[in-house]
């Protein structure tokens, strides 16, 4: 579905994404983690158009995103990104209703019809585990896992075949964790969606994920299937990352 080739993103003197290769495949979670810094939310933000790569080739369903700098949009509303931040990332203007519909602006004028009905977004906010009643209020009004719920409502509202899921739970806590990782799971399995999943959190990583790739200064070091990364890590740094979490080195 996606594939990511030689992918470089450079700012002044400073190369944030160093000739960074992989492929997810459709159905998939494929976790990018690695520390602060590491260049993972910038090669997030490369696929989804949000910065420009300075050599490499993005490709999805076989078609590039970027050529001559310019990037070319896939199906509107195939790929969606929900953020690290719920707070930030939701317009404190617009109740949740204008929230969720906004990205159907760029769809048909018939799908964006039936998919601002009232029927399918009773459907959609009980999906993600909301109330009908709360389409009329603000975002201010509601917990950060219940924003970060409505900005994953936003999201699938498209129908999209992939999604970018920017350090999604990092900002809640531990318990909410949980709840947003499940619903995560739950939405793939119910809508067949693809996930490219960045965290630095291993234990996030190792629950979402069918394939791992780690991410070191910029550089893609290693990449394996998530239970043989994390019982036989082969670099060193991959090493370093599973031994400040030993109790996640055991089976269960």
């Amino acid at each position: 579905m996606l594939t990511v080739q030689e992918l470089e993103k450079s700012f002044g003197t400073t190369k944030a994404v160093d000739q960074v290769s992989f492929h997810i495949q459709k159905g998939e979670t494929y976790g990018l983690v690695g520390e602060s810094g590491s260049g993972k939310s910038t090669i997030g933000n490369m696929i989804c158009g949000l910065l420009a790569p300075t050599q490499g080739v993005v490709s999805f369903f076989g078609e590039e995103l970027w050529k001559n700098n310019r990037f070319h949009r896939p199906k509107p509303g195939s790929l969606q990104v929900v953020f690290q931040d719920p707070q930030s990332s939701l317009d404190v203007r617009m109740n949740i209703r204008q929230i969720i519909t906004e990205p159907l602006r760029a769809l048909p004028r018939e799908e964006r019809l039936k998919k601002s009905s009232d029927d399918y977004l009773r459907e959609l906010v009980r999906r993600v585990g909301m109330h009908e009643d709360h389409l009329t209020r603000y975002p201010h009004e509601f917990s950060g896992g219940q924003r970060q719920r409505i900005a994953i409502a936003r999201a699938i509202i498209t129908e999209p075949a992939f999604l970018i899921l920017d350090e999604p739970t990092s900002a809640l806590d531990i318990s909410i964790q949980a709840q947003i990782l499940n619903l995560l799971k739950s939405l793939q399995q119910e809508l067949g969606l693809t996930y490219l999943f960045i965290s630095h959190d291993m234990s996030v990583i190792r629950y979402m994920c069918d394939r791992v790739g780690v991410l070191y200064h910029g550089r893609l070091i290693e990449e394996n299937e998530t239970e043989a990364l994390f019982t036989e890590p082969q670099e060193a740094y991959s090493q370093r990352l599973l031994a400040s979490l030993p109790q996640m080195t055991k089976r269960s």
